[in-house]
């Protein structure tokens, strides 16, 4: 392809990012004649807060297979170069779609700091199906209700917006992330519902599509059917409860829309695992494909940043009760370990080993190198059914004193759904919990009050046999944990003073006895 890049694999320098100075964020997916169209936002080189590295632009890759990917040499979309254009700042999140000319159209956010951040729904237009050059429209899209109907929802906050066509009506669906103009601050954020024949002009509707008064702006929203009849409204939290991308499920497009009772409240990862967005899976109509990013840290003034790496592509698929399930794509993982010279470390681990603990802690540790920005390692095991230990689970990066991160198993006395499975609550931890001030004066430990707590990412009721594989993917400082359906995203913060003495990978036990079986760790170079 003339002007872009192949990129082997999903290598972190490629893939991930545009370049190793710039940022990625939100991905906008779609499935075009078989090949995979992942747009994302990429942020200006070399920046790092608000405003200049959300002066974004859209990127894209190409796949047919989930596996080699080619990168576009030049941007899809870029903001404007008048400063007083409605995308001055910032060409934000939206969505692609192939439209009745049958050519691809970009509906995406517009932002302009000059007008106090405002925030716009513009429009771009292809030649072709395949996007090969886009043409933006100078001004937002033409909506034509009364402006009463605009004037229900906050003037800022009118972004991200999804486009499909809903076939029972005949229309397009244009869903925007916004806020009711008025009703308690924290809680109005809602979903604003469009309608076109032609995705020229569009009617909106006055009253909310979707107002869960619990959260400041659903963003990045997506609505799909699944072939059980269900439909699947997806959007992301910034704020708790529940931060992250969530799903909500209906029985019609027009929802209801509830909350799963999957021990997750419709969570498929954590906060650091953001702005998730999918597409269909090429040949598998019950599977959907999503793309998510976690975000970069700043040592030097500890802050989480606002773009960072894209993470492994997920699958998505229905369970019987209609929650959803998550797995690695199996294409993309086997990609990255297998394409790029791995090492088994099949003859330094054991396939099976076993600890135990009488009312205190037992680890075992792994002779594993510490990974860098340039490699990636996929550790994977089962548990033996019913262990009797309090928890148990993966040390990551730890010190002597076992302060780091930790993968924790705690079994739960639930009904179990069939004899051979038991229930767990899953939780990523790290040890650097806030004290009291009473207790931090005293002894002088000033911990950061970070926004995740000890608990970073947790799951209950989730239900494992014996055959159940976790796997856990670490590419540099980025750990991806799949297990039981869930997915567990973060980056691991250096917490250490002695980085020296930090070991990378092991095992704990807490009072009680646990069985690893089916052990494997495979490396992968990433250069």
């Amino acid at each position: 392809m003339s002007g872009a890049t192949d990129i082997p694999g999903l290598s972190s320098n490629g893939y991930s990012r545009a370049s190793p100075a710039q940022a990625s964020a939100d991905a906008i997916p779609l499935l075009v004649d078989g090949t995979y169209h992942l747009f994302h936002l990429t942020t200006p080189p070399d920046t790092v807060h608000h405003p200049g590295r959300l002066r974004s632009s859209w990127s894209r890759l190409r796949s047919d297979d989930l596996r080699t990917w080619t990168r576009d040499a030049e941007p899809a979309i870029t903001p404007g170069k008048n400063a007083s254009g409605p995308d001055a700042d910032g060409a934000w999140t939206g969505s692609a779609i192939i439209g009745p000319n049958n050519a691809m159209h970009i509906f995406y956010t517009g932002y302009n700091l000059s007008q106090s951040g405002r925030q716009v729904i513009l429009h771009a237009v292809s030649s072709d199906k395949h996007g090969t050059h886009f043409t933006k429209s100078s001004s937002p899209i033409t909506i034509t209700s009364a402006p009463s109907h605009r004037a229900a929802f906050e003037a800022i906050d009118f972004r991200d917006p999804f486009v499909f066509f809903h076939a029972p009506t005949s229309l397009y669906w244009m869903l925007v992330a916004t806020r009711l103009s008025t009703g308690p601050h924290w809680t109005r954020g809602c979903l604003a519902l469009l309608t076109s024949p032609d995705l020229s002009s569009w009617a909106l509707d006055p009253a909310p599509f979707y107002a869960p008064n619990d959260l400041l702006c659903p963003e990045c929203p997506e609505l799909f059917p699944l072939p059980n009849g269900k439909w699947y409204l997806v959007y992301s939290r910034f704020t708790a409860p529940d931060a992250g991308t969530v799903y909500r499920v209906g029985d019609s497009a027009r929802g209801p829309f509830r909350i799963p009772r999957d021990g997750s409240n419709g969570r498929l990862d954590g906060r650091r695992w953001y702005a998730a967005k999918s597409c269909p899976k090429k040949g598998e109509p019950g599977k959907r494909v999503f793309w998510g990013w976690t975000g970069d840290w700043c040592e030097r003034d500890g802050k989480w940043l606002w773009g960072g790496d894209l993470c492994l592509p997920r699958e998505v698929s229905a369970n019987a009760d209609g929650t959803l399930r998550k797995e690695p794509v199996r294409e993309a993982l086997d990609a990255l370990m297998l394409d790029q010279n791995h090492v088994d470390s099949a003859s330094t681990l054991p396939a099976r080993f076993a600890l135990s603990a009488v009312g205190s802690t037992a680890t075992r540790f792994l002779d594993v190198p510490r990974t860098s920005t340039h490699s990636a390692y996929l550790l994977s095991f089962t548990i033996v059914s019913q262990p009797t230990a309090s928890s148990f689970g993966v040390l990551l990066r730890n010190d002597a004193s076992l302060r780091g991160h930790r993968l924790s198993f705690r079994p739960l006395s639930l009904p179990a759904p069939a004899p051979a499975q038991q229930y767990y609550s899953i939780t990523l931890q790290t040890d650097l919990a806030p004290l009291d001030d009473f207790w931090a004066d005293q002894y002088s430990l000033y911990v950061p009050r970070g926004v995740d707590g000890p608990e970073l990412v947790r799951h209950d009721a989730v239900a494992l046999d014996g055959d159940a594989v976790v796997r856990l993917l670490v590419q540099g400082d980025v750990v991806q944990c799949f297990v039981g359906g869930r997915g567990i995203t973060f980056r691991l913060v250096k917490q250490a003073s002695d980085e020296h003495a930090v070991k990378e990978l092991g095992f704990f036990v807490q009072d009680g006895d646990v069985v690893f079986d089916r052990l494997a760790l495979r490396f992968a170079g990433m250069g």
